[in-house]
């Protein structure tokens, strides 16, 4: 399944290896470009200065900086174009989906994550790239 529009540069940031590991192996097969992997927010922050990747899938629940001051952080240095949160427990650390957006998340998938609507919002912002 290759994406119609341009192949996003992507940094992948979530505390667990496995999962990240999973996600960025599900992003490649849809035929985008895993550019880095971090480990925390304080990493994933640092990696997005360096890489200036087109997308950032991240976790929320995340130790030494969680995923939505992460992403606060990359969006305001424009370090990042856009934000996926992700996390299978968000309710219970009290983030609602409408302050991810208001925030700036340019969404926000669940756990265990379905990968056909993941490879929709890819394909979707493959498009937009570049304009």
């Amino acid at each position: 399944m290759k994406s119609t529009g341009k192949k996003l540069r992507v940094l992948v940031v979530d505390d667990q290896p496995a999962v990240a590991e999973v996600v960025a192996d599900t992003i490649q097969y849809a035929g985008h470009e895993i550019v880095g992997i971090g480990k925390d927010g304080m990493d994933g922050v640092a990696k997005a200065k360096e890489l200036k990747p087109d997308l950032v899938v991240m976790d929320i629940s995340m130790p030494r900086m969680n995923g939505v001051e992460a992403m606060k952080a990359m969006l305001t240095a424009g370090d990042a174009k856009r934000v996926l949160l992700m996390s299978g427990e968000y309710r219970s650390l009290g983030v609602t989906r409408d302050e991810m957006m208001r925030n700036g998340a340019a969404g926000f998938m669940e756990k265990p994550f379905n990968v056909t609507e993941l490879f929709e919002m890819l394909d979707r912002w493959a498009a937009e790239v570049g304009t």
